[in-house]
């Protein structure tokens, strides 16, 4: 078998500081042509978290996204502009193109980082350490390159093709090559793949496409893994609900929400 070279990104960057160029690594399993929700999601988590003048005094807390139309493999566009900018809370709006086609809408709330004295939060379940745990290899995918290359998932708690599951993750590569990817952004590469680390049904005879995504944050994410406390179900009428709970290493995180589209699978 002749060796595979990866590309050392998800993104490479494009000629404008507003544009960037989708990899192969970005390919999520329903088509080959088209990207994964996680990587072109986290660009926009990225715009949203650096945009206006002192961002580095505001945090990033809430982020609900519109997955408008799939997003083809290649040249994309980011927008950013405010909705509200108060002292304390600012609202920002992101919009990610291809050519003058809106694929992705999303929106921001941050706020002001001060600190304040609280009581230290109620501990949560332990789970292993992931680095104990064999790597899991998602096995839905159509093509041999692509998000599955670039993600490393590691079952903590339950089986996976079931739900509730508990899953330890972290992404490979960069966002965009050449730069340091951010917890954060590594958390929302990583979120919109809660309903294919837990899944609602088996993916070799129904898809599960998730037209949007809602991330909610007690605190920020640090450094290293990211966890995933999933559960996924589905309706007879064709709708359905991932849902996780979000932790690291030092404890619990946040929350995370998917809907879904349920559909039988398409012969290839």
């Amino acid at each position: 078998m002749v060796p595979v070279t990866l590309p050392p990104a998800f993104f490479l960057p494009g000629e404008h500081a507003d544009t960037f160029v989708a990899t192969a690594l970005t390919r999520g399993p329903w088509h080959n042509g088209l990207q994964h929700g996680g990587p072109p999601t986290a660009l926009l988590a990225r715009a949203l978290s650096r945009a206006g003048d002192h961002a580095d005094d505001f945090a990033l807390v809430r982020m609900t996204v519109d997955l408008l139309r799939p997003v083809p493999i290649g040249p994309v566009h980011l927008a950013v502009q405010p909705i509200r900018l108060g002292r304390e809370v600012q609202r920002w709006s992101a919009v990610l193109t291809v050519g003058d086609r809106v694929c992705i809408e999303a929106v921001g709330l941050r706020m002001r980082q001060v600190p304040v004295d609280m009581p230290a939060p109620p501990p949560i379940a332990p789970w292993p350490d992931p680095e104990t745990l064999s790597r899991y290899q998602l096995g839905f995918f159509k093509n041999p390159v692509g998000y599955h290359n670039a993600v490393d998932m590691r079952v903590a708690v339950g089986a996976w093709g079931t739900t509730p599951i508990g899953m330890w993750a972290r992404p490979l590569v960069p966002l965009i090559a050449g730069l340091r990817r951010t917890p954060l952004e590594s958390l929302v590469i990583l979120a919109d793949a809660q309903s294919g680390m837990g899944i609602p049904t088996d993916p070799l005879r129904t898809t599960f496409v998730n037209p949007d995504l809602t991330i909610i944050l007690e605190r920020a994410p640090r450094e290293g893994w990211l966890g995933f406390d999933i559960r996924s179900a589905g309706g007879p009428l064709g709708s359905g609900l991932s849902q996780s709970a979000l932790r690291d290493q030092h404890g619990a995180v946040g929350r995370s929400a998917q809907t879904l589209l349920l559909r039988p699978r398409l012969p290839d």
